[in-house]
């Protein structure tokens, strides 16, 4: 799993795929969230290493790899740039031919626990600005959107205490722990945060958009000219 996380250039992805327009992410935790450490590195792009990954692992090397699949959303047709230049950097930098399965897009995330293969790809909008929202709901083994299926006593131990600190200091310390440990075992591979732009007329003052994208309009007032 980290081999093929350390075998995607993110930084080229961005720019072939997003046309450089979205922030890199090392971790899962966006700027703006609590919790959120700007110096966290993650696992770094290095294609040598990723290759000797495998080769100490049990398959030797990329021709004793299993069949690999990766499931997305689609009608059948073209791959997307973003699928296409993932499975690219794969077969690149690790010498992995990795098939593609498309689901319709419309049943995609209602499907993807019961019908995804080795990989899969994912979004996700968290519905309060809390890293609670982010590493609490999308990986303990308990929770109904692990669609990873990632399974970490530990991990949840840690999270579960989480949930009770009172000191705000300590509690994010181990959200970022808890985030260490996912990057570390190659659960998904974090590739990007999402950004809004928006058009605010010259006339619209104190307009303020907090991080969850909500504006506090009670406080807009509009320049009469």
């Amino acid at each position: 799993r980290r081999a093929f996380a350390m075998a995607e250039d993110k930084d080229k992805l961005i720019r072939l795929v997003q046309q450089g327009a979205l922030p890199r992410a090392d971790g899962f935790l966006p700027p703006g969230l609590p919790g959120h450490d700007p110096d966290f590195l993650g696992l770094p792009f290095d294609p040598e290493a990723a290759v000797k990954l495998i080769s100490q692992s049990q398959y030797g090397d990329a021709s004793g790899l299993p069949p690999i699949t990766f499931t997305t959303s689609g009608r059948g047709g073209e791959l997307s740039d973003f699928v296409g230049a993932l499975v690219q950097e794969w077969r690149q930098n690790l010498g992995v031919e990795v098939v593609v399965r498309q689901l319709e897009p419309e049943t995609y995330f209602y499907l993807i626990k019961e019908e995804k293969d080795e990989m899969f790809d994912t979004g996700w909008i968290a519905d309060y600005p809390d890293p609670q929202n982010f590493l609490d709901v999308l990986f303990h083994s308990d929770s109904k959107a692990n669609d990873s299926s990632y399974s970490n006593p530990e991990f949840d131990a840690l999270l579960e205490r989480a949930r009770t600190e009172q000191d705000e200091d300590t509690r994010m310390k181990m959200y970022q722990q808890a985030e260490g440990m996912l990057i570390h075992d190659g659960v998904m591979i974090p590739l990007w945060f999402g950004k809004d732009y928006l058009l605010v007329n010259p006339r619209v003052r104190d307009y303020v958009r907090t991080p969850q994208g909500t504006p506090l309009l009670k406080q807009v007032t509009l320049q009469v000219p």
